[in-house]
């Protein structure tokens, strides 16, 4: 049996069991297997899925390249139900909700960068 399709079954159950800013532009979340996931608030904010951010009929991004400025920051950040997380932003943005395996999907650790790279 391949580890592959265990691991995605495993990820289906998965919710976050922390989540902490490591430092201004860093945010950390410790998932319930124990991995420990760094995200940069700025590629958060850039990856947003709400439909402001996405079209929803072509599915193209709204934002565009540099539009996120380096001090984007989260000031508020609430659970959604059992599925996602869902943030205030200083630029005024809040309709976005990042289902878990979307935010799993974006750990930028060294461990899932290497597995996004194979």
């Amino acid at each position: 049996m391949s580890e592959e399709p265990q691991k995605k079954a495993k990820n289906e159950d998965l919710t976050p069991r922390d989540v902490k800013q490591v430092d201004e532009s860093t945010l950390g979340i410790t998932w319930t297997d124990g991995h420990e996931a760094i995200y940069p608030v700025k590629l958060l904010r850039e990856k947003c899925p709400c439909a402001h951010c996405i079209d929803e009929w072509t599915g193209e991004k709204r934002i565009k390249p540099g539009q996120i400025p380096d001090t984007i920051r989260p000031i508020k950040i609430k659970a959604v139900g059992l599925y996602a997380l869902q943030f205030d932003w200083n630029d005024g943005h809040s309709t976005g909700l990042y289902p878990y395996e979307l935010l799993r999907n974006l750990c930028q650790c060294g461990e899932c960068r290497s597995q996004n790279a194979a």
